[in-house]
């Protein structure tokens, strides 16, 4: 008998490749899902406006919210000023998912951008760039002068509040950071689960969901030697097995 291997839908970006707008997903996240049990699909933005939308995604187990090279729409946090890279349509997707998995509980994994989606879902607020808030010191933003591997590699510290879920893991670890919008005011009902030495927001969690969890770090690039990342992937695809069986 086949072994089981739940269902994990993964919200797609739109990207030009050799001049045509493709749906695109970093093969990393994909990667990551099947390491860990879990059997990807991606989601293509017409999704969420698909007649069938609620029978699709309910034949899924869990979702991941990924990381993006574009940055979530100012309109949607009530700010004003010009975001250079937008997708509207990727937006609008990621939140349908997301008021999908707070309904009816299915697992979900958000990282970076997806962690900024879920926070301005939740009616929180984002910095456009944390480079601009006086307080912020940790090299949150990658060095594009050195090589994708270096860029990607630990840079600071994220220190895990102790009533939170990532306090199973431990108090504190070594993440990577590769990002400019940031968490601003926590979205309504969202618990911290950690922080940077210098206080931004790297982690936020719903509660009483059985899991919902955004990270603002990318544990899709480390994720078959990185501790941390080992067991964000594992705790999420257990929990998308449970869903499952449910």
């Amino acid at each position: 008998m086949a072994t089981f291997r739940p269902i994990i839908a993964i919200v797609s970006c739109h990207k030009m490749v050799d001049g045509q707008p493709t749906q695109a997903v970093y093969q990393k996240y994909i990667d990551a899902i099947q390491h860990y049990g879990g059997n990807p699909i991606l989601l293509p933005y017409t999704a969420a406006n698909s007649e069938n939308f609620d029978a699709l995604i309910a034949l899924v187990d869990g979702i991941v919210l990924t990381g993006s090279y574009s940055n979530v729409a100012p309109i949607r946090y009530g700010a004003s000023h010009v975001e250079e890279k937008e997708d509207l349509n990727r937006d609008e997707l990621s939140f349908k998912l997301l008021a999908h998995s707070a309904k009816f509980g299915t697992p979900l994994l958000a990282v970076c951008r997806g962690l900024q989606e879920m926070n301005v879902y939740f009616d929180g607020t984002l910095h456009p760039d944390w480079r601009e808030v006086e307080g912020f010191y940790e090299p949150h933003l990658e060095d594009k002068t050195q090589p994708l591997e270096v860029q990607y590699q630990p840079v600071h510290d994220v220190i895990m509040q102790p009533e939170g879920r990532l306090a199973a893991f431990g108090d504190q670890w070594h993440v990577n950071s590769l990002h400019k919008q940031a968490i601003n005011k926590v979205g309504e009902g969202l618990f911290v689960e950690a922080r940077a030495r210098d206080g931004l927001v790297e982690a936020i969690s719903l509660p009483k969901h059985p899991f919902m969890i955004g990270v603002q770090w990318h544990p899709e690039l480390n994720y078959t030697q990185d501790a941390l990342s080992k067991f964000l992937f594992t705790e999420f695809i257990n929990y998308a097995s449970q869903t499952h069986t449910q």
